[in-house]
């Protein structure tokens, strides 16, 4: 027996990938050349930059990784989808792109969290600890493998 649910579109979550990828890169290139312009033709030394160049790269670099791994953080990190098989929960990832294998026996709870604007994760805990959590989703998309989960944790002792 296997069931599947689909918590996001991966088409479309490579799409918003590359999307916040040319943005964050954008806005981080805009940032190096506003840091790095020339100085005014007034200036005393007209051939100076604003700043010193390895300074804007590293400043540049920084904004690229926070705006870039902040829209990651909190849209595009965690799975996709959910494979119910008989002893095992199966969870896959697009980015990067791999399936975590969870012994159903080790499950010991799924909730739903809220995010923004009606979307939501499915978290998964385990009895050692550990925690795996969904890619932002619709709350329809959430509650229909919140509640296949919760039935299929309800039977993890029954042959």
């Amino acid at each position: 027996m296997m069931t599947s649910y689909e918590l996001g579109n991966p088409s479309r979550a490579t799409m918003a990938f590359v999307a916040f990828l040319v943005l964050s890169l954008g806005i981080s290139m805009v940032v190096y050349a506003v840091l790095v312009r020339r100085a005014p033709r007034r200036s005393t030394f007209p051939d100076t930059s604003a700043i010193q160049v390895p300074f804007a790269a590293l400043l540049s670099t920084a904004v690229f990784a926070l705006l870039f791994g902040g829209l990651y953080a909190t849209t595009l990190q965690g799975f996709y989808r959910v494979e119910l098989l008989d002893g095992e929960v199966r969870l896959h990832y697009l980015f990067p792109a791999h399936t975590v294998t969870v012994s159903r026996l080790e499950l010991t709870q799924a909730e739903r969290i809220p995010a923004h604007k009606g979307r939501w994760h499915l978290r998964l805990h385990t009895f050692q600890g550990d925690t795996y959590q969904s890619a932002l989703a619709n709350d329809r998309a959430v509650l229909q493998s919140w509640e296949g989960l919760n039935a299929y944790l309800e039977h993890a002792g029954q042959p």
